[in-house]
């Protein structure tokens, strides 16, 4: 496959917009178009804001053999997408998961509780809300004030508030490791080190699903390792498509 043929779709998380991406654009010369998506845009032009509905708009603009990069609640937009098509060539998936809560052998994500208390507090109050969000997003041992004004013109504004609502249900209910562990298409796993929402403890966890899949921790990171240590993100996601993406 000629690589410089290849688009790459990036798919943003909960809370944050897709400018989330703005920064690291230029390191994806590799591709020969770069999207990075807006999912509320789409859940509002379908009037839906399920991940099956996403995944069906995006795969609808397809029309390349594609990479998808997903980072946090993208990630199983990402999985879903590439069981409708196969012109998906490869995912890089960043401090995501299959299944973002807690269930019996599956441990190291987020409880029922705090997701349902960050609903509670969603309908009370979005905007604070959505701010206290990107300071977990930020959290780390070092830089979290520098990285929550890196991340802060990307926080998601509070008119999307339904649908992050409608998202955290999706949170509770889909679990895709089934669906993971069929792809049959090469996978990178990126986590963070310092990420207080995604334990970087679950790398075992995923490899049990995907014995063959490299899954590498960004050392001195928080949930988003892609902004926060760019230059080893990045490095890694290079090799990945140089090995993997024929």
């Amino acid at each position: 496959m000629n690589k410089q043929k290849l688009s790459c779709i990036l798919l943003h998380g909960w809370g944050i917009n897709k400018s989330i991406w703005n920064n690291v654009l230029a390191r994806l010369h590799v591709f020969n178009d770069v999207d990075a998506v807006c999912l509320y845009t789409i859940a509002e032009e379908v009037k839906a804001s399920g991940v099956e509905v996403l995944a069906e708009y995006i795969k609808n603009k397809i029309e390349k053999d594609t990479v998808i990069i997903a980072w946090s609640f993208g990630g199983l937009v990402a999985t879903r997408i590439a069981t409708l098509t196969d012109r998906i060539k490869g995912i890089v998936y960043i401090a995501s998961t299959p299944c973002f809560l807690n269930r019996p052998n599956w441990n190291n994500v987020l409880d029922k509780k705090s997701i349902l208390s960050l609903q509670c507090n969603l309908l009370k109050n979005p905007k604070d809300t959505i701010e206290y969000f990107s300071g977990l997003i930020a959290q780390s041992d070092k830089d979290t004030k520098k990285m929550l004004r890196t991340i802060r013109p990307s926080v998601a504004h509070e008119k999307y508030s339904p649908i992050l609502f409608a998202w955290l249900n999706e949170l509770v209910q889909i679990d895709q490791r089934k669906e993971f562990e069929a792809l049959r298409l090469p996978t990178q796993y990126l986590l963070a080190e310092q990420d207080v929402l995604i334990s970087p403890d679950i790398a075992k966890q995923l490899k049990q699903l995907r014995p063959q899949m490299k899954c590498e921790i960004i050392k001195n990171s928080c949930h988003v390792p892609f902004v926060h240590q760019p230059h080893e993100t990045f490095n890694i996601i290079d090799r990945f498509i140089s090995a993997q993406i024929r």
